[in-house]
């Protein structure tokens, strides 16, 4: 990257910080504090923590210890995870609320948060309680609670997608550390995330008058997103529980011994291997104790992370996947427990009561909960995957467990293991290999290398591929059209009633349609990436425009796709910026009054040169449909599209750019320019555009030249064009030029997409040396057009890397490696515009 543009980015960063001086100023506090009082490695000292710790052990401490407390941190740890709690909770509050109101949320939610904490020691110390009465220390410190309250604070400042979304995510972080970890300064997180959403709730009905909804008020796509969550945090919870080590007290602490393979010790694989030196060697390497036996840890995680990505999907497999999953884990901890109470070496007291009612509980209740809420919103997740999706991750799936199954089988007789194991022993090893979670039995280790092998990596192999598989599957849309003829002939029709300049190319290749129920509108749209890119706005009667947009976009979160109008008109205003929708100018649409062009001034020098120099060369524009076309200018036109394309170092573009194909269309209508040679100059497609079946203009969309043609072909054809349609409608468009001004900003001053304006940056200047997008609409200038934007319609910014990808995608939809190797470099090594 450019100089230039790092500049850029660090002048913004930069401008960013200097918006932020509280956020740098508590920060710096935080340290500077440490560094005077010697806290920075090992936390305050007795003494000191004694008069500004929050004390849990007898006594709450003086008073303003429910203040000062903030300010300091048990460790150098500590202290770096309580500033990157201080600049993401009070950076985004006073971001988006101010300093004030930010400084007031952090210092009254450390306090109120604080208090809270103390009183849930008391309770638990009253009630014998095995966690509340000890939270890892007799004294707390930490800045959590209070960078947590400012930022559930914030949320009432944020619009209602964002609002919704950052607290589910703050709630469902503060409770994942809460029951997971346990500690106290994770209590005083989640006690100042709820006290902030509280107070950002009341703030949000009282003082910006918005309405707070509720859950039965979310869209489908929210209650699925909230279901993945769940998930999503029952995934990292156990993982979390691994890393923190011996700091975990949580209630759902253990569930990381149901759900993720524990590695066994040293001394555990010494004695398994009957202290053969060889053996235990060979485990640390490619075994029990190796890098593989890590990765297996992690799979459960994986696993259920990617169905949590389905759930969010509205995805079926995930569905059942995680059904599966929380009932295996359910079933496995209540054996567990059984086991546990049933042993005859065990003496249940008091103690052991308690502790399976903190913990045992706790950790068969969760995975039920969670299968009772899937079961709940079951309607929610119905989105199928093509048939096609589901035989590869079958038979793939059966294929790998087949073959490790005879593999280790093989190995296991060859290497003489039967003399030492038993058939029960083998059927142990098996479900370790294929099942990536605990079994609730001893499993015995394999002897030889080649069983060791397989025992080790075995697993890994097979779930990752069966990830891949899965993600993959996620891609992949059952065909909904069950006669595309038919579809394609109904959207010829609604065509004919109505849409706009750019809806004729909805009859294109690699289009799907959607249909209202009364099937009098309609939307053509392309499926990249999880988006569905629509071809313009919806088609039909215009009075029927609107309830399409809104119609498309309950279809589209049916089936679990992003909606994304792409190079379509302001009239999409009324019906989709009140759903959340935001709009991105992606392109300038050049339209001509033909009725008043009259080619006289001197800004029309260039076009009256153009038509004078094609006179004296007895060149003239003949106008038929591509079907009444001589087979010798049809030859000619395949022979300069030919060389057109072979100039370019990629493949012809797609989407809204129509190619050779699209000129066969019996109703679009072509503009040759032939000399009385019959050489072929140029040429030009226009697409019909109807209202009430009446055509009511026409669009240019294919234009080529010959290289060794006269230099004003293309002025010529389109000034032909002109004096043609005159007399038969009032206007004529000559389309927009695609990411020609990409980059040009936020619409009323909305920044949320400054990434995906980056991104079409990028991608418009990379391809320009080859397309000449910029350059085209330069050309467009020359016949002093009316212009009116296009734009993209989108709705939710977190999707904006994804259609990102999904415009490069349509427009470039036969891409092979190197192309895009290629295309990257370019986007990479010209800077964009500014």
């Amino acid at each position: 990257m450019s100089a230039a543009v790092e500049l850029r980015g660090g002048v913004r960063g930069l401008a960013t910080l200097r918006r932020l001086p509280l956020t740098l100023g508590l920060a710096a506090l935080l340290w500077v504090l440490g560094a005077i009082t010697g806290s920075l490695l090992d936390g305050p000292s007795e003494a000191l923590l004694d008069q500004l710790g929050l004390g849990l052990a007898v006594e709450p401490g003086p008073w303003w210890s429910v203040f000062t407390s903030a300010f300091f941190a048990s460790s150098l740890l500590d202290y770096l995870a309580c500033t990157a709690a201080i600049l993401v909770g009070v950076g985004i509050a006073e971001r988006v609320m101010g300093s004030w109101a930010a400084l007031l949320a952090f210092i009254a939610g450390s306090a109120l948060s604080a208090l809270v904490l103390v009183a849930l020691v008391t309770f638990g110390t009253d009630a014998s309680d095995q966690w509340l009465s000890f939270l890892g220390g007799e004294y707390v410190v930490g800045a959590y609670g209070g960078a947590a309250a400012a930022l559930g604070f914030a949320t009432a400042a944020l619009d209602a997608l964002w609002r919704r979304r950052l607290r589910t995510w703050l709630l469902a972080a503060t409770l994942m550390f809460a029951l997971f970890v346990g500690v106290a300064q994770t209590l005083q997180a989640l006690a100042g995330a709820v006290l902030g959403t509280l107070a950002g709730w009341a703030i949000q009905s009282l003082v910006f008058r918005r309405r707070a909804g509720s859950l039965h008020s979310s869209t489908i796509r929210e209650t699925r997103f909230l279901v993945g969550t769940v998930v999503g945090v029952f995934a990292l919870g156990p993982l979390l529980t691994q890393l923190t080590g011996t700091w975990e007290i949580g209630p759902l602490s253990v569930v990381s011994e149901v759900m993720l393979q524990a590695s066994p010790d040293a001394d555990e694989v010494k004695e398994a291997c009957d202290n053969d030196t060889s053996c235990v060697t060979l485990q640390g390497i490619v075994g029990v104790q190796s890098f593989g036996a890590a990765i297996l840890t992690l799979i459960p995680v994986l696993l259920l992370l990617v169905c949590a990505e389905g759930l969010r999907r509205g995805r079926r497999l995930a569905y059942r996947l995680t059904l599966v999953i929380q009932a295996y884990l359910a079933a496995v901890t209540v054996l567990s427990i059984v086991q546990y109470a049933t042993d005859p070496e065990v003496t249940l007291g008091d103690d052991d009561f308690g502790y399976l009612l903190l913990y045992a509980v706790p950790a068969f209740l969760a995975p039920v909960i969670i299968v009772a809420l899937l079961l709940a919103n079951r309607h929610k997740f119905r989105v199928e995957s093509s048939d096609a999706g589901y035989r590869v991750l079958g038979r793939t799936s059966l294929v790998l467990t087949v073959v490790a199954i005879v593999l280790y089988v093989a190995f296991w007789f060859a290497e003489g293991n039967p003399g030492r194991s038993t058939l029960w022993d083998l059927a142990g090893q098996l479900t370790h290999i294929l099942v990536p979670f605990p079994v609730p039995f001893v499993v015995a280790l394999p002897q030889g290398l080649l069983s060791t092998v397989v025992y080790g990596l075995g697993g890994d192999i097979i779930w990752l591929c069966i990830l891949v598989l899965v993600l993959n599957n996620f891609r992949r849309f059952r065909q909904l059209a069950t006669d595309p003829a038919a579809d394609l002939g109904h959207t010829r029709e609604l065509l004919h009633d109505g849409g706009g300049t750019l809806s004729w190319m909805a009859l294109w290749d690699n289009n799907q349609y959607w249909f209202a129920p009364d099937r009098k509108s309609g939307v053509a749209f392309q499926v990249h990436n999880g988006v569905a890119l629509t071809v313009a706005g919806p088609f039909g009667a215009e009075e029927h425009h609107a309830d399409a947009a809104t119609g498309f976009v309950n279809h589209c979160a049916g089936l679990g796709l992003t909606p994304c109008f792409y190079s379509v008109t302001a009239e999409l205003d009324g019906p989709l910026l009140p759903r959340g929708f935001r709009k991105l100018e992606v392109a300038e649409e050049t339209l001509l009054n033909v009725q008043a062009m009259t080619f006289k001034g001197k800004e029309w020098q260039n076009v009256r040169t153009a038509l004078n120099r094609a006179e004296k060369l007895s060149i003239k524009d003949h106008w038929y449909p591509y079907q009444g076309m001589p087979p010798g200018i049809r030859a000619q036109l395949a022979e300069i599209s030919e060389e057109w394309v072979a100039d370019k170092a990629l493949p012809e573009m797609g989407f809204t750019l129509g190619g050779l194909d699209e000129l066969k269309d019996p109703e679009v209508l072509c503009c040759v320019a032939v000399d009385d040679d019959g050489l072929v100059h140029g040429v030009t497609s226009w697409l019909p555009v109807f209202r009430n079946g009446v055509i009511s203009g026409w669009t240019l969309d294919f234009m080529r030249r010959r290289t060794t043609g006269f230099k004003g072909v293309m002025e010529f054809l389109i000034a032909s064009a002109v004096t043609h349609f005159k007399e038969e409608v009032p206007m004529i468009s000559l389309s927009g030029s695609p990411l020609a001004n990409a980059g040009a900003g936020a619409i009323d001053g909305d920044g949320d997409h400054s990434s995906l304006d980056r991104v079409l940056a990028l991608l418009g200047n990379a391809l320009e040396p080859m397309y000449g997008f910029k350059s085209l609409a330069a050309f467009k200038s020359r016949f002093q057009p009316e212009h009116r934007t296009l734009y993209m319609y989108y709705q939710d910014p977190l999707a904006l890397p994804s259609i990102g990808i999904a415009v490069g995608s349509a427009y470039l939809p036969g891409l092979s490696t190197a192309q895009s190797a290629g295309l990257l470099r370019q986007m990479v090594a010209r800077e964009p515009a500014a």
